[in-house]
């Protein structure tokens, strides 16, 4: 089954990049605890515009998939465009962060706040190693050579892994700015071994492919366009969670802590959604360029089937296994008990959320891009927030009506979605 064969490679790939993540987050938590909060916080931004990157260029993806001649002109313009805009927009946010670093550095005076400031700029020097990463990979995974990626990946979380046991071993006394230094130098390095590879293979799919080539400004203002409803959909959900991240820090910085390692754990195993879906999707392109329905609807029905497979040993750790799951993020009792609760309470968001993502990406293919966006939005971030305030309010002051209003919000944008590929499929089939 193609679907299996392809997102077997990517759920590895993306299970990579979360313990990578999670090796981040387990050192800070042990090795470095009073840092903890602030490094969390630091995360969530930068995580936020990392999805709002894999959003922005994720048409790119779509559009290669769908591909039948790699060497046509606007596939190469695409990628081009897409390399340029990487490194630019990283460059953006890393000199936009430091600005803001710097005016807000002059009106605090407490050293936490400092502190966290710096953690958050440091983090930031990762930003264009990661936009490199997701052009890079795009463009292997769209042409379904998904190994690359899946080698790169735990190349260097096992890189990271090295790292952090010979500070462990050598009893190092690091803080946290030269942790979080270290770890965005492994990134900058690794992204440019991938450029590398990239230009020693770009050549065996597209023949007169070259960097240099000049673009006309319209072309980047098409891109521009049309990467910006995933952009939306894709930062808006993250954007829910970095304001969920801001509600949990006004509780306690506990709470936070709390919450952020739970909303890692659950990110871990949204790792199966966007592989399964990211293969379905890759498969949906080409069916639907051929507008073969019928092969279309039976991909999308077997990447629900091969994700629901891998998904339920991990429902099944959530409940069993919590205890465990808690230990390793932090050694502080109270934070590991909310951590527990949260992960017990988010298995139903974690079903709802995996057919939301695989349904979203199948329509994304089928070049349905703004719907899904406005129910993304309308539904997480408004009445996500709307429901988090409201338990928080009225039910329990806890960081586990967060993850309550969680399961609410994502079950209602589950049902809006089907509907809305259910209504495209019927529409489709009978004009054709």
């Amino acid at each position: 089954m193609e679907v299996t064969r392809i997102a077997i490679p990517l759920i590895f790939s993306r299970l990579g990049e979360m313990i990578a993540s999670l090796l981040y987050f387990s050192f800070i938590g042990h090795f470095i605890v009073d840092s903890l909060s602030h490094a969390s916080l630091a995360w969530a931004l930068i995580s936020f515009l990392t999805v709002v990157g894999i959003g922005f260029f994720s048409t790119s993806l779509v559009k290669i998939a769908g591909s039948t001649d790699l060497n046509a002109n606007d596939i190469e313009l695409d990628l081009i465009i897409s390399f340029r805009l990487a490194i630019l927009l990283g460059t953006i946010i890393v000199f936009s962060i430091y600005a803001l670093s710097t005016n807000a550095s002059r009106l605090l005076t407490n050293n936490g706040n400092l502190e966290g400031l710096k953690v958050l700029l440091t983090l930031s020097l990762s930003i264009p190693a990661l936009y490199l990463q997701i052009v890079i990979f795009n463009f292997f995974n769209a042409i379904k050579k998904v190994r690359y990626e899946l080698i790169y990946t735990w190349l260097f979380t096992a890189t990271l892994a090295l790292v952090c046991t010979f500070l462990v071993s050598t009893k190092s006394n690091i803080n946290i700015i030269h942790f979080v230094f270290a770890y965005c130098g492994l990134r900058c390095f690794f992204a440019g071994f991938a450029l590398v590879f990239f230009n020693l293979k770009i050549h065996q799919y597209i023949s007169q492919f070259r960097h240099s080539r000049n673009i006309p400004t319209i072309a980047y203002v098409h891109y521009f366009t049309g990467g910006l409803p995933m952009a939306l959909c894709f930062g808006g959900e993250s954007l829910l969670f970095f304001m969920l991240s801001l509600i949990s820090k006004n509780l306690d910085d506990i709470s936070l802590s709390a919450y952020q390692a739970s909303l890692h754990f659950l990110s871990i195993i949204y790792m199966v959604s966007i592989g399964a879906g990211n293969a379905t999707g890759i498969i949906v392109a080409r069916h639907y360029v051929a507008m073969d329905l019928h092969s279309l609807s039976t991909t999308y029905i077997q990447g629900m089937k091969f994700g629901f497979f891998i998904l339920t040993p991990f429902l099944l750790a959530c409940f069993f296994l919590k205890a465990d799951i808690s230990a390793i993020y932090t050694s502080d009792t109270l934070t590991r008990r909310l951590i527990e609760g949260n992960i017990l309470t988010s298995i139903p968001f974690l079903i709802f959320e995996y057919v939301y993502v695989v349904t979203r990406m199948t329509l994304r293919s089928m070049g349905d891009f703004w719907i899904p966006t406005l129910f993304t939005i309308s539904l997480l971030n408004i009445l996500g927030l709307i429901l988090s305030v409201g338990l928080l309010s009225l039910y329990d002051y806890s960081v586990n009506s967060i993850f309550l209003a969680l399961v609410f919000c994502s079950f209602f944008l589950m049902l809006f979605l089907l509907w809305r590929l259910g209504s495209i499929l019927k529409t489709q089939t009978a004009t054709n």
